[in-house]
């Protein structure tokens, strides 16, 4: 039995900078929030590591 395939379309690049202001701000927020979420689940990532030297 033979498969069909769909010929790939061209794969468009994501450019930030054709977002509108609105979007890019509502973009970035995403990144914010997923990131204080993050902190919230593995607060151990987001702690300064102190080296003692004695």
């Amino acid at each position: 039995m033979q498969s069909t395939t769909k010929p790939q379309e061209p794969k468009v690049c994501f450019n930030i900078n054709d977002l509108s202001l609105e979007d890019r701000t509502k973009f970035v927020g995403a990144f914010v929030w997923l990131i204080k979420e993050d902190k919230k689940q593995n607060p151990a990532f987001y702690q300064i590591k102190k080296e003692r030297n004695d």
